[in-house]
């Protein structure tokens, strides 16, 4: 008896063999694996590229003034200009501006833009393109932007007129066309009111007191009958 109860507490107190992990451990344990394993998932999107062509004539001596304001106009726009061309010949300037603009910015972009070069010349020609294209993408995907090419080119005879001569040659237009009005009014009228006063003087002075003779002459007649 004391022999087997020795034993057993040899058993009992030898250290037992550590579980090689724990469930919480390998619960993680696959959760990593499961993450180191795994592919991205990916999303559909339909997205807008937006291909624009302006070309404006500008008075002679603004193309500098227009260029540098296109510059902040795209750069406000959160766009980008990789190139820029400008020739000088014969004392004018031509050039390119290649704009590179965030599509949701297009359409005030090249309102802004049509403004400014009407107010120093005029617009010619707008061209607008506009692809839709479907795009599988995975984790973050940077957003194309549109392109929209600016060309400009000063004219000799100032690039159509500007729109202050323009409201001035209005006003003028209207002043000629209200003296006009007038001209007309005094060929007509000044004789009008000659021949008008002409009868009343030839009515009060002339026929008036004729009439009135008459009638005295007929009726002293009666009384001497």
């Amino acid at each position: 008896m004391a022999i087997m109860l020795s034993s057993l507490a040899v058993y009992v107190n030898q250290p037992r063999p550590l579980e090689s992990v724990s469930f919480g451990a390998r619960l993680n344990s696959l959760s990593n694996a499961a993450q180191s394993g795994r592919t991205p998932s990916t999303t559909t999107e339909v997205q807008q590229v937006v291909r624009e062509n302006i070309e404006g004539e500008l008075a002679k001596g603004s193309f500098e003034t227009v260029v540098k304001t296109l510059k902040n106009i795209t750069y406000g726009y959160g766009g980008i200009i990789p190139n820029l061309n400008m020739i000088y010949e014969n004392e004018l300037w031509t050039g390119t501006l290649n704009c590179k603009i965030p599509t949701e910015n297009v359409a005030s972009f090249t309102f802004d833009v049509r403004q400014f070069i009407s107010a120093n010349g005029k617009v010619t020609h707008i061209s607008v393109s506009i692809t839709e294209t479907v795009v599988n993408q995975t984790g973050l995907f940077e957003k194309p932007l549109s392109e929209v090419s600016i060309g400009l080119r000063e004219s000799a005879d100032g690039g159509g007129e500007p729109p202050i001569m323009s409201q001035m040659k209005t006003v003028v237009s209207w002043l000629f066309t209200g003296l006009a009005w007038i001209a007309q009014g005094l060929i007509i009228g000044v004789p009008l009111c000659f021949v008008s006063l002409g009868i009343v003087v030839l009515a009060d002075r002339g026929i008036i007191p004729a009439w009135r003779k008459m009638l005295k002459g007929k009726n002293t007649s009666k009384m001497v009958a």
